[in-house]
């Protein structure tokens, strides 16, 4: 079983070895990729943050170093140079793995597949994998964790809906729940159904607070401040947020009544599997 890393800034993780085959997901920009098998310039293994399992284009993978810092903000442009002035070459989406070398000014030097790039210092926050001593820690700082999260979720209002999206350009409902917990330090699953179990459960409405989910049959979103839900959704084509009540007379429907509370927080570390 060979490994890989997303050399692109994105990848699509298709259900078949067809470019057009249904999107199950995506993957990010170095993240880990356990490949098995190719067939048609497509190759078949696991993402190693999450668990998924799929077809992803043979382009979007190659070699790049472990990483030792993920992207905190909605998008990030990597310029040529460490001067916002200088030429741009992709942007990385929120959840992105990259591995910074040194620090220039308010920029950070990463490793591409094709030399050296520059992101914004800030738009940057250390793995909690990497050690003290590591590169990122030492230019970054040692906080590896935001402490609202919910915030992350926030800055992407009005980002498009789409159906296994999982970037800011366009993501699903658990896709935004799993890059916003992520940057809390809380790795959840993939999808809604296997996150309806992260953390502990809430009896009632009434006792949910920043931070919790709620979640129907096939769709989760986050609690804003008790009475305000955010969340990717078909309805708005888009991140939004709304009064939950709304949200669950609408929602009720076409999927039924809510099916679970949860406050994430309870839990550390549980690691997504495949789709259910």
């Amino acid at each position: 079983m060979a490994l890989f890393r997303i050399i692109t800034p994105s990848a699509p993780l298709r259900s078949g070895p067809f470019a057009d085959a249904a999107l199950d997901s995506e993957c990010l920009f170095g993240e880990a990729f356990e490949a098995e098998q190719s067939e048609n310039e497509f190759t078949f293994g696991r993402l190693g943050s999450d668990g998924y399992r799929g077809w992803v284009p043979r382009y979007c993978l190659g070699a790049l170093p472990t990483p030792n810092t993920r992207v905190i903000a909605p998008m990030s442009n990597v310029t040529s140079q460490a001067d916002i002035k200088s030429a741009g070459r992709f942007a990385l989406s929120l959840g992105a793995l990259v591995t910074i070398t040194s620090l220039q000014d308010d920029f950070a030097e990463i490793i591409t597949p094709n030399g050296s790039g520059f992101l914004p210092r800030q738009h940057l926050l250390p793995l909690a994998s990497c050690g003290s001593g590591d590169t990122a820690g030492h230019v970054l700082g040692d906080v590896t964790q935001v402490d609202d999260w919910v915030a992350i979720a926030e800055k992407l209002v009005a980002s498009p809906y789409r159906w296994g999206g999982r970037c800011a350009w366009g993501l699903d409902c658990s896709a935004l729940v799993q890059l916003a917990l992520a940057t809390g330090g809380i790795d959840v699953p993939r999808d809604s159904g296997p996150q309806h179990h992260i953390g502990s459960g809430i009896d009632d409405l009434s006792q949910l607070q920043r931070g919790d989910l709620v979640f129907w049959h096939g769709h989760v979103g986050i609690i804003q401040d008790g009475e305000n839900l955010l969340h990717a959704n078909a309805h708005h084509m888009a991140v939004a947020s709304e009064p939950l009540d709304d949200a669950i007379a609408r929602i009720a429907i076409t999927a039924g009544p809510v099916t679970a509370l949860r406050r994430p927080m309870a839990d550390r570390g549980l690691i997504g599997r495949d789709k259910s």
